[in-house]
């Protein structure tokens, strides 16, 4: 496992993959440091006057530019504010990934937001899909967030592997764990999880086996019919987001 697994955990798509035109977009390119001094790349989607901030932790497969058009979506359907940025490695990120740079950048990501829109980490909702659900989730535990968002996302990245090569000992080899399972067990963090019922990459048990490890007060469990993990448009759950978003607001 361990000499291919930083290829499948991170094929980190770089600046020549997508269309980096955030102009286009109306987004704003923005810059950033993680604790490293690792130097970071996201685009910042602003609604005038709104109060909601995202912080849009994006999948394995993904940069900020093959998400810009739904980010763009999102935070117009959403009416809120919504940072999208790579990891180190992805995009036009320097450095290379590997599972504490990635959970630090994401922390430099959500302090980014915090001074730019003057709020802290409880008036901020974290959206992560797929790995990134596993970056937000170990963010949470450091910076608290007002709600989580997680779509398509997996009790720990040792059990996708497990079911994926059954015929290896993953749980000895690997070395990214993201063990997701263990951090939202310590988190009364609002969450809403989203995920496809015929979801092959990152099974539905999976995710559901996380939702019940949370001990949130406020939480929900979507499940997407007949969607799987790359074919789950999360603009189809706009009203849900904004519903569990309000429901989140009006908790003492």
């Amino acid at each position: 496992m361990v000499p291919f697994e930083n290829y499948l955990v991170y094929p980190a798509p770089r600046s020549n993959v997508g269309d980096f035109d955030h102009e286009s977009l109306g987004a704003e390119e923005v810059w950033f440091n993680s604790a490293d001094e690792t130097k970071l790349h996201g685009w910042f989607f602003a609604q005038s006057g709104r109060q909601n901030h995202f912080v849009f932790f994006h999948g394995n497969g993904e940069n900020v530019a093959m998400m810009g058009q739904e980010a763009k979506r999102l935070s117009n359907q959403l009416n809120s504010n919504i940072l999208v940025f790579d990891y180190r490695g992805y995009g036009k990120s320097d450095g290379t990934p590997f599972e504490k740079g990635v959970v630090a950048d994401g922390m430099a990501a959500v302090k980014w937001l915090c001074e730019r829109a003057n709020k802290s980490p409880e008036e901020i909702t974290y959206l992560g899909r797929s790995l990134g659900g596993g970056v937000a989730v170990q963010v949470c535990c450091e910076l608290p967030p007002m709600a989580m968002v997680l779509v398509s996302n997996f009790s720990s990245l040792v059990d996708v592997a497990a079911m994926a090569f059954p015929w290896l000992p993953v749980k000895w080899l690997m070395r990214n764990r993201f063990d997701s399972l263990s951090a939202v067990s310590r988190s009364q963090v609002p969450l809403l999880q989203i995920h496809g019922t015929e979801d092959n990459i990152v099974p539905l048990e999976l995710g559901e086996r996380l939702y019940a490890a949370s001990p949130a007060g406020n939480k929900r469990f979507i499940h997407a019919e007949g969607l799987g993990h790359n074919d789950l448009p999360l603009e189809e759950f706009v009203d849900e987001i904004n519903g569990f978003m309000q429901a989140v607001a009006m908790q003492p």
